[in-house]
């Protein structure tokens, strides 16, 4: 019972009750668990004042002269076990749940990120991080505060009906006053959350896109100190700031006034349980030990009502905030696995693209009826104006977009059909701006390899032409790169990007436009880590500076997504054809 094991959740409904129920699967006995505990809690803690009130009762019905210290003790020792047996119960309780909803909060998170992450790379890059990131940090904390709020609403229900029954038992008038104030508290509970979970909602999504402009405007913190542009900024930020409060401060508005009532109606409960409890006491109805009770639990009662309609209250606030953290999985992934999708397996790396067509819209094709064949270990360069299909190609291999007709194959292996994961793992690309993380440098080369050992890690490092640099840094390989590898240059970013590829060791290589950035002399060393990386791979490389596919086995040159020249670059140059004339004009 008390060793909670972690599971993790695979499929969510996109409702807010379906989904707190699908987050919870697993783990219901620990509820059912503490509802039991809920019970005796609840009901040790009104036997304490029903102790209480004996023992009053008792004092006040005997002489001293007949006063028994053994029947005082009693009293005392009982209401001493029932307050121990209470905090023990609610230990054990507090212990197991806070336990159980910190797992459950955990497994949302993962859950999100990973549902994030099976997105294709096309649309997170139309989404702003930080927002994407807010909406799954939301999730979890909602769904925490959901499961905190059904525990405390399950107590105080509990705490409810009990006191309920024994004021009952010592005279069902004082009933009435309770259930008018009860339906009374639930009207106007009804009436103001409403609006209150509404304004709730739309604060949990201004400040979601709020997140996402803070994290987009520090992400390019640079570009905006190279501008000078902080000014604006700031005044953007608390423009989209001021939007936020508007929408919190109207909520907070709300929730206020809805305490207020609450209170209002609690202190008239309270004035008129008084007047109640003394005028049946004058009529001889109950005695003192029945007055005592009944004003020790109607006292108690009317703060357990009170935590009732506030828990209530964040239920319904937290199904606000959960609905819009929500709205990120009701987008269904565009690039799936197929049903009977197996792992890519490689040997030779023979790449076939065959009758493509693909258009970003319907009604303008990229390709249409594209076929290119790309042998086992052959280094193909590919150039051609902007907007001829270069990138369009590379992406369509990643399978970043699936295609309106035509198969592209690995090894005869349509890549529709083998699992996405599998196909990752077969590429290895070099950008033109290597992405790095706030890690160390040794984190970032084995990235692609987390179980590399430091001697692998470094040997891909020497091959990249990156030792020398790292070990100038002020910790070497456990220097923290900044973010996106700001502290480095970008020939450094390559290096290190490059031995992550080689570390990697992916059968086939992707360089799209990996040297364009830098300078000759960095490109130099760049290419010569290149050349030692291309080694026993299928190559496809894009690139603008043509000098850098001289190496290439044949070099496919696009125009409107189609092919207009292909050959060996000496052949091209002598062709006089548009790849002498793109050659012609670096050379100038």
């Amino acid at each position: 019972m008390f060793n909670i094991r972690y599971k993790p959740l695979t499929s969510a409904p996109n409702t807010p009750l379906k989904f707190i129920f699908a987050a919870c699967k697993g783990y219901y006995p620990y509820f059912i668990f503490e509802v039991g505990y809920a019970f005796c809690n609840s009901l040790f803690k009104i036997l304490v004042a029903v102790v209480f009130s004996k023992m009053i009762g008792y004092f006040s019905s005997v002489s001293i002269a007949d006063f028994s210290w053994r029947k005082a003790l009693f009293y005392l020792g009982g209401i001493l076990a029932m307050f121990l047996g209470t905090n023990l119960i609610r230990f054990v309780r507090d212990y197991i749940n806070e336990n159980v909803r910190n797992t459950i909060s955990w497994r949302v998170r993962e859950y999100g990120i990973t549902y994030a992450a099976g997105h294709s790379a096309a649309y997170l890059k139309e989404q702003k991080s930080g927002q994407l990131a807010q909406r799954i940090i939301s999730l979890s904390h909602a769904t925490w505060r959901q499961l905190l709020a059904f525990t405390r609403l399950d107590s105080c229900t509990w705490l409810i009906f009990i006191t309920l029954f024994f004021i009952g038992k010592v005279s069902v008038w004082f009933l009435i006053p309770i259930v008018i104030f009860g339906v009374c508290s639930v009207l106007v509970s009804i009436a103001i959350s409403k609006k209150t979970t509404t304004l709730k909602k739309m604060g949990a999504a201004a400040n979601a896109k709020f997140s996402g402009e803070v994290i987009d405007s520090l992400s390019n913190i640079l570009l905006i100190k190279l501008f000078g542009q902080e000014r604006r900024e700031i005044t953007k930020l608390q423009s989209d700031l001021n939007d936020v409060n508007k929408v919190n401060i109207q909520a907070v508005k709300s929730e206020n006034f809805l305490y207020a009532m609450q209170e209002i109606l609690l202190m008239t409960f309270r004035i008129c349980g008084i007047f109640m409890a003394l005028y049946l006491w004058q009529l001889n109805k109950i005695d003192v030990a029945g007055v005592v009770l009944v004003l020790l639990l109607l006292e108690d009662i009317l703060t357990y009502f009170s935590r009732f309609f506030w828990e209530a209250t964040n239920i319904r606030t937290s199904l606000g905030k959960l609905a819009d953290a929500l709205t990120f999985l009701q987008i269904p992934h565009d690039i799936i696995d197929n049903p009977h999708a197996r792992p890519l397996l490689v040997k030779k790396g023979k790449i076939e693209f065959k009758n493509l067509v693909f258009g970003y819209t319907p009604y303008k094709k990229v390709f249409n009826g594209f076929n290119l064949t790309i042998h086992p270990g052959e280094k193909i360069g590919i150039v051609g104006k902007s907007g001829s299909g270069k990138s369009t190609l590379i992406n369509l291999l990643q399978r970043s977009y699936d295609l309106q007709k035509g198969e592209i194959l690995i090894d005869g292996q349509d890549i529709s059909k083998v699992t996405n994961h599998s196909l990752k793992q077969a590429l290895s690309i070099i950008a033109q701006d290597s992405l790095l993380f706030h890690r160390t440098i040794k984190k970032n080369i084995a990235f692609g390899a987390p179980d590399a050992s430091d001697r692998q890690i470094y040997n891909a490092a020497r091959k990249a032409f990156a030792d020398d640099f790292i070990k100038q840094t002020p910790h070497g390989y456990l220097t923290i790169t900044g973010e996106r590898g700001v502290k480095l240059s970008g020939g450094q970013r390559q290096r290190i990007a490059i031995a992550r590829a080689l570390l990697k060791k992916s059968p086939i290589l992707i360089l799209d436009e990996a040297t364009s950035a830098l300078d000759n002399e960095t490109e130099n060393d760049v290419i010569s880590a290149i050349n030692e990386l291309m080694v026993n791979k299928t190559v496809i490389a894009i690139a603008h500076r043509l000098s850098t596919l001289k190496a290439m086995d044949r070099i496919i040159v696009l125009d409107k997504g189609k092919i207009v020249e292909e050959g060996t670059p000496d052949s091209l140059i002598d062709k006089q054809g548009k790849f002498a004339k793109l050659w012609q004009l670096q050379q100038e």
